[in-house]
């Protein structure tokens, strides 16, 4: 299968002077997240860069994992809704990846006091619904995961969130399915992260279809994903899985899609 050689912009010049190190970045600004995303110290195991916390609503921390090759750049974030815990637990396992090629910048827990809480919102609500095209993010911790992202500047991004349905079963939800936004490359993306998964799933119920992220024109409005795919460009995904599953299933069916996603992408071989 002809695979994607790239993303939306050229691959990191810098990325073929670093070490494969992971550096751990903890309340990242967005200036602090760009800098680190792009220097060039040899990207030695276990440095932090030191940075500014990002405000009350509660800090982000981020990891970088640069494999030392020229490649792409993909965004993971978890943790979006404070009680899906397969994609929270699925994002910490995949801060200790290191790509075969490009760089991983993960946000295991983009939504730290939903977590703490092991509430779907936060203080200011759903913050998957804070980010409207067209404008600014409408919280504080909105805006912070916003910078974050953008600082990356990604050549795609996955988010890793669960339902309490299956898409398309009986009951309503969107369990069992990565979404994707448009583009050719996107559709080939989704669907060998659909089979990556789909391999280890015994029961037809279970396996993984594949769906398109909304556009602005379409509810619902306001999610991470859509911004970053339809505002910024950037090629996004949303892996869901259903939560009447077992845990350790729901995180390992995540972490092979993901994995599928980033082997077409070229970050895995």
């Amino acid at each position: 299968m002809a695979r994607a050689r790239h993303g939306r912009r050229a691959f990191l010049t810098a990325a073929a002077a670093v070490g494969g190190g992971l550096a751990s970045v903890g309340q990242a600004s967005a200036t602090d997240l760009e800098n680190a995303c792009s220097r060039g110290d040899g990207g030695q195991q276990g440095q932090t860069v030191p940075i500014d916390p990002i405000g009350p609503t509660g800090s982000i921390d981020v990891t970088i994992a640069e494999s030392g090759v020229s490649g792409p750049t993909a965004c993971i974030v978890g943790g979006i809704h404070g009680d899906e815990e397969a994609g929270i637990s699925a994002a910490h396992t995949i801060t200790t990846w290191t790509p075969d090629a490009g760089m991983l910048v993960v946000v295991p827990e983009a939504n730290p006091v939903a977590i703490e809480n092991n509430t779907r919102a936060g203080k200011h609500g759903d913050l998957n619904r804070k980010f409207v095209h067209g404008q600014q993010p409408t919280s504080e911790l909105a805006q912070s995961l916003w910078q974050a992202v953008t600082a990356a500047d990604p050549d795609l991004l996955i988010t890793l969130q669960e339902s309490r349905g299956i898409y398309g079963g009986a009951s309503p939800g969107v369990g069992q399915a990565i979404f994707r936004s448009a583009g050719e490359n996107t559709a080939d993306a989704a669907r060998l992260g659909q089979q990556m998964a789909n391999r280890t799933i015994g029961r037809q119920t279970f396996t993984f279809s594949i769906g398109r992220i909304s556009g602005p024109q379409s509810a619902p409005n306001g999610l991470l994903s859509e911004k970053a795919a339809y505002e910024a460009g950037i090629p996004s995904f949303i892996v869901e899985t259903y939560e009447g599953i077992h845990q350790t299933a729901r995180v390992h069916w995540q972490k092979k899609a993901v994995i599928g996603i980033l082997n077409y992408y070229d970050l895995y071989e």
